[in-house]
């Protein structure tokens, strides 16, 4: 299982994106209700990324979906981090 790289949180947005890899983006695919949860690809369709708008429990459970799909390790305790800020 990938582990993620790094995780950009924007508070003032309610925005997270929970990077996988390094490489050039070739496109964003939009993974849960219209882009809540969306995912940046490279040419050969491996996950660089997965950027989560909203963190309540169903779009954090939907982008946990996807990444364990995709074999790659989701942050469990986000949403309790995110809570006690």
């Amino acid at each position: 299982m990938k582990r993620p790289r790094s995780m950009d949180i924007d508070f003032e947005v309610n925005a997270a994106y929970i990077n996988y890899g390094e490489g050039e983006v070739a496109g964003t695919v939009d993974v849960w209700k219209d882009g809540q949860v969306a995912a940046d690809l490279d040419a050969e369709d491996q996950v660089l990324g997965i950027e989560v708008l909203g963190f309540d429990e169903e779009t954090l459970k939907n982008a946990r979906k996807f990444a364990d799909a995709h074999d790659l390790a989701f942050p469990v305790n986000l949403r309790g981090v995110l809570v006690a800020a």
